[in-house]
């Protein structure tokens, strides 16, 4: 009889001790093997880009589908020009946070928005840019753009 007793016992222990936890809200990620995963979404904060890429200039630094299939799988929607002035009718017509292009215009394309509240951020690359790298960008010039037009709109 004692001999049962201790066995349904340690029975009884074994299986309240294997059970699986119930777990409150914010419990899961206080476990072990769990919890926030870091990586960047794929839509943090996705962005209309225009991209200009002169084929008839010395040094194409963003031409290629390359950057373009790069900035979709980021979640970013991009439109590309190829003339200064196919890119002047684009940025009057539409609205956009990002304009890549490269070095040598970015002075002429920032003329476009003198004086502009709501301009897009010129972002201007000497050679071709890794994709880290132009990513890294694109971030930094979306989160300038907002707070300039937080900016604007509290002192308004």
């Amino acid at each position: 009889m004692n001999c049962r007793i201790r066995l349904a016992t340690l029975t009884a222990v074994i299986a309240l001790m294997s059970g699986q936890d119930l777990l409150a809200c914010g419990d899961k990620f206080l476990a072990a093997g769990r919890g926030t995963r870091y990586q960047r979404p794929k839509n943090a904060r996705a962005a209309s880009i225009l991209i200009y890429a002169d084929p008839s200039s010395n040094d194409p630094v963003l031409a290629g589908t390359r950057v373009q299939s790069m900035l979709k799988q980021q979640g970013h929607r991009s439109t590309t020009a190829t003339t200064f002035e196919q890119l002047a009718s684009i940025v009057k017509a539409g609205h956009f946070d990002v304009i890549l292009a490269a070095s040598s215009v970015a002075t002429r394309i920032e003329q476009l928005f003198a004086g502009s509240s709501d301009a897009a951020v010129v972002v201007a690359f000497d050679s071709p840019p890794k994709a880290s790298r132009v990513i890294e960008a694109i971030d930094r010039a979306v989160e300038r753009r907002d707070d300039t037009i937080r900016r604007n709109r509290s002192r308004s």
